[in-house]
């Protein structure tokens, strides 16, 4: 009767989160345009074109200023948009669709990871920190890979700690398909396989009777790990090695900066301004606790946290919270253990009022999380769900514009170059120099926002070539470059 009521009231924040994300969905998107290349990715696989994607795309990468990403992302994450792009087209409000499920099916895997190492309560208050936090509603709004990571990562995460010694060969082949997944959805997912692996390892040293079991049972998940990457790697092309060559850009300055960098990020999880930032030096005390006093217990969960922080920390790009959101709910974990073990040293007559403030706090954070999250999803609705970015009407203005009036083999110079080749058609660069931009591109779309990535616009006059202003409204002008 316990574990039904445990599971409403799981129903019931699952459910409402999933109804506050729906409402904080746009009709528009962000400027940035790794969400163009994920949408291109995917209507390549839907034409059978993958190779002409590659070939378009590296023209757009390496011709650009300077590298704006991969030639191509894993290609996990745009065959899950390739139902709804199918169904609907380029359409912003359902390509955000898997997102919800996604991160829904990520709450229940939390819960499951979590459901035999804390109480119901706290199993319930962890779940509800994530479900309702603002950052990861409000992301739910993104075209982007992270959150489906986030439920593979955790789905692997559940079923390499439930999974038993005799196990089916089934279930071998699930195990190694999970964690495949996550790697095809994005490269460092790769990280959990690695997790797994030194996992079994210390299994090998410190059990001499079991060798021969675990031996066998990693190299079955691993053999279905490898089989499905040369599945994959004879359908889709490879366009990751790009990656290695962003892996230059680091050096020891940089370096430094992320160790700050990525500390402060888990902060941000919360909040920004002096009182979060005193919340969170005594929860990174907490989480310190947690993860020495638990890692015995916990070596899995331990392993996969510290192997992909210290990734992290060699990646010389910074893209924010969203590269640490799959060991964000790990780090409120060990908080949580950190928390425990210190009540568990008081006295007993003071543990009850500890767990009562335990519970206190974390259901305070909730409440002001929802609040926030609710507000916004109300006000989203209340604007009928915004266009913005790359979709609103200045935009499509100038992509009819460069369908109707450019010829199909012009390059087109943008501070977005995916985004605009996804909604034209035309191959396009990113130029934040007059003599590059003159060499490579027939035509010039400047933002009338001083953006990066561009030529700011009180400063376009001084190239030394003619420009022929074509096309202009609110928001953009159209050069004709000399040729």
């Amino acid at each position: 009767m316990r574990a039904i009521k445990d599971h409403l009231f799981l129903l019931i924040i699952i459910l409402v989160s999933f109804i506050i994300g729906s409402a904080t969905l746009t009709r528009g998107h962000e400027w940035g345009d790794d969400f163009a290349s994920y949408i291109m990715q995917a209507q390549s696989i839907l034409k059978g074109n993958t190779d002409e994607f590659i070939e378009r795309n590296t023209f757009t990468i390496f011709q650009s200023s300077f590298q704006i990403g991969p030639i191509a992302y894993p290609w996990g994450y745009p065959l899950i948009l390739t139902p709804a792009l199918l169904i609907k087209g380029v359409h912003p409000l359902a390509l955000k669709i898997p997102g919800l499920f996604f991160f829904a099916g990520f709450l229940i895997c939390l819960y499951w990871l979590t459901k035999s190492r804390l109480t119901r309560a706290e199993n319930l208050l962890l779940v509800s920190i994530f479900a309702f936090n603002p950052i990861l509603t409000k992301f739910l709004d993104q075209i982007l890979s992270d959150i489906s990571f986030l439920f593979f990562i955790t789905l692997g995460l559940v079923l390499i700690s439930n999974f038993k010694p005799n196990a089916p060969p089934w279930k071998h082949f699930v195990l190694g398909a999970v964690l495949f997944y996550a790697f095809f959805v994005r490269t460092t997912g790769l990280i959990l396989f690695a997790s797994y692996l030194a996992y079994q390892a210390l299994g090998f040293i410190r059990h001499s009777e079991a060798r021969k079991t675990i031996l066998r049972n990693s190299a079955a998940i691993t053999l279905s790990f490898v089989l499905l990457w040369l599945v994959t790697f004879r359908i889709f092309p490879n366009g990751q090695g790009a990656y290695f060559k962003q892996l230059q850009g680091l050096t020891p300055v940089i370096f430094r900066e992320n160790i700050s960098i990525y500390f402060y990020l888990f902060r941000d999880f919360f909040g920004t301004g002096p009182v979060w930032t005193c919340i969170y030096y005594v929860l990174t005390v907490l989480f310190l606790i947690g993860i020495s006093t638990r890692f015995n217990q916990d070596q899995l969960i331990a392993i996969f946290f510290m192997l992909y922080f210290v990734a992290m920390l060699f990646w010389p790009e910074h893209q924010g919270i969203r590269f640490i959101f799959s060991i964000l709910p790990l780090f409120i974990y060990f908080v949580f253990q950190g928390i425990r073990f210190i009540i568990q040293k008081t006295p007993k007559t003071y543990q009850r009022a500890g767990e009562i403030a335990f519970h206190s706090f974390w259901i305070l954070v909730i409440g002001f999380f929802l609040f926030i999250s609710a507000t916004r999803a109300y006000n989203n609705l209340k604007a009928e769900r915004k266009i913005n970015g790359p979709f609103d009407p200045y935009s499509s203005d100038v992509y009819n514009f460069i369908r109707a009036e450019t010829p199909p083999d012009s390059v087109i110079v943008f501070f977005k170059p995916r985004a605009m080749r996804l909604f034209t058609d035309r191959d396009t660069i990113m130029s934040i120099d007059c003599e590059h931009m003159e060499s490579l591109g027939d035509y010039a779309v400047i933002s009338k926002k001083a953006e990066n990535s561009q030529i700011p616009p009180d400063e376009i006059d001084q190239c030394n070539f003619q420009l022929k202003n074509v096309f202009e409204n609110q928001r953009f002008i159209v050069y004709e470059l000399p040729k």
